[in-house]
């Protein structure tokens, strides 16, 4: 298209042709730099969305630790500060998260003698896109969940999962 080109549209209802300008609106893009963030998949939302088990403190509690999530997933606040920001008991706090490692959406992570937790990537990240796939990678080859069998069984026994079997 030429600089100060007339173009033409049709409207189609009416059949009237308008004549006019072609406009390029530029937006500036956003900064987001000191701005916490984090990216999540529209499936696995829905997923979490249906699961009748996830009750509201387990969902609570899930979308806390997405929003302190670390890069690459991690997940380093303590359960007990869970509890004191979300204003529950510490007990609760330890019912979800048995819930949400049982069902895959948490991951136990070991490294030497220190034990913690990650997102499991099928469901949000948090770093650079390149390490998103070797993260599911290493799910995969690890065996640790089969997302997609995990959804059709809604019971890691069902796929002969334990919690105690996920070697993060």
């Amino acid at each position: 298209m030429k600089h100060n080109e007339i173009v033409q549209t049709i409207n189609t209802q009416t059949g009237e042709i308008k004549d006019g300008y072609f406009v390029y609106v530029a937006y500036p893009k956003p900064k987001i730099r000191n701005t916490r963030w984090m990216m999540s998949f529209q499936d696995s939302l829905i997923e979490i969305a249906k699961d009748k088990e996830l009750t509201g403190e387990t969902k609570s509690v899930l979308f806390f630790l997405m929003g302190n999530l670390e890069f690459e997933n991690y997940l380093t606040i303590k359960q007990v500060e869970i509890a004191k920001q979300l204003d529950m008991q510490k007990t609760n706090v330890s019912r979800a998260m048995k819930l949400l490692v049982d069902k895959g959406i948490i991951l136990k992570v070991k490294d030497g003698n220190t034990a913690g937790y990650r997102l499991n990537p099928h469901y949000g990240w948090k770093g650079k896109v390149a390490n998103l796939e070797k993260a599911k990678v290493k799910i995969a080859e690890d065996k640790i969940i089969d997302l997609q069998s995990a959804r059709e069984a809604r019971d890691l026994g069902e796929i002969g999962i334990s919690v105690d079997d996920i070697p993060y």
